[in-house]
């Protein structure tokens, strides 16, 4: 079994369900589920479907109640290439700078950003329904420049977890 790696002293054993438990439940419950219970305030519903592309709109439970849109994603789907289009665009209705706190590996506090919260819950419900080989986000801003995330440049950087 591994060390927490927090606070590197008590055994991992969670998040559960994950392949690799990597934090001790006390490190867990004092400060790095604050970013996994902010990950579950924003939910994503589908409302309109189409063969190869969908259009969500992106809730946040603290903003009007739940009840206004705070974003939308398209998300198209080239079956020859097996690579997703996923373009998101975010509403000014939210501080998307607004951060939350958390700590990681050995103690470090760190902030994380809503709109990095965001692509986290992208990542990780959106993108794996569809899947597919490789994908693509364009990230735009009400009133910024958009950005791009591209999954295969992550591919060819090397897990650090892995070289340990």
């Amino acid at each position: 079994m591994s060390a927490c790696r927090v606070c590197n002293e008590n055994p991992a054993s969670l998040p559960e369900g994950l392949p690799e438990a990597r934090f001790c439940p006390k490190c867990w419950d004092t400060r790095l589920r604050q970013m996994f219970m902010e990950e579950d305030r924003f939910y994503i519903q589908r409302v309109f479907r189409a063969a190869d592309a969908e259009k969500y709109l992106v809730y946040h439970e603290e903003h009007e109640g739940g009840g206004t849109a705070v974003g939308q994603v398209v998300a198209v789907h080239d079956r020859l290439a097996d690579h997703l289009e996923v373009s998101a665009f975010l509403y000014d209705r939210m501080s998307w700078e607004e951060s939350v706190p958390f700590i990681y590996e050995q103690g470090v506090e760190c902030e994380v950003a809503m709109i990095d919260i965001l692509l986290g819950v992208l990542e990780a419900e959106l993108i794996p329904s569809w899947r597919c080989h490789s994908w693509t986000a364009e990230v735009t801003l009400c009133r910024g420049e958009p950005f791009w995330i591209d999954s295969r440049d992550r591919e060819s950087a090397p897990d650090i977890d892995t070289e340990e």
